[in-house]
């Protein structure tokens, strides 16, 4: 069971607060069933409701200093998210963010960024859909990063897409 005032990682919401762990007062719902009230740390203004018991949501902690540590250093190594062809990458975006999962989240920020960057050179833009979901894999994994290390998202951003350019010539792994 989570705290009040604990951070957790939502399925495809990323960080979120536990605001509260309480009853709710909604016809059709027990009045004695526990919910967590979790607050997205990127989106003010919005309440999610959860059971505390029998959810099929997926909740998790976030990642220690030393996961979250070992993950940067990690970076290269983890390469990009396998995507089968263009058609199908908004499928493998969709799975890597549900997974919930750091690494997937990692692979898939690797992929778009040095995506953005090869475009970047040409003249040319992400499409859209790659920028949408190059914003919902930086929110997801550097909220979580930032959290556990006490460092900025932007910060660590930067490091990692530092990280990620170093030692390869842009231009020859296309997503």
């Amino acid at each position: 069971m989570f705290e009040k005032g604990e951070f957790v990682i939502f399925e495809t919401v990323g960080v979120c607060r536990v605001a509260d762990i309480n009853t709710v007062d909604m016809k059709g719902v027990d009045a004695k069933k526990l919910f967590y009230f979790l607050e997205p740390v990127g989106l003010r203004g919005n309440r999610f409701y959860i059971p505390v018991e029998d959810h099929t949501s997926f909740l998790r902690k976030l990642v220690s200093r030393e996961e979250a540590s070992a993950l940067l250093k990690e970076v290269k190594e983890l390469g990009m998210l396998p995507i089968p062809d263009h058609k199908h990458r908004e499928e493998s975006y969709k799975a890597a963010l549900k997974s919930c999962d750091c690494r997937e989240w990692m692979k898939m920020f690797h992929t778009l960024y040095r995506k953005k960057a090869e475009l970047t050179l040409r003249g040319k833009k992400l499409p859209a859909m790659d920028t949408r979901y190059l914003k919902l894999a930086k929110d997801c994994l550097f909220t979580e990063l930032s959290l556990a290390l006490g460092e900025t998202e932007a910060k660590l951003e930067d490091q990692v897409g530092a990280d990620l350019l170093t030692d390869h010539q842009v231009g020859h792994e296309t997503a």
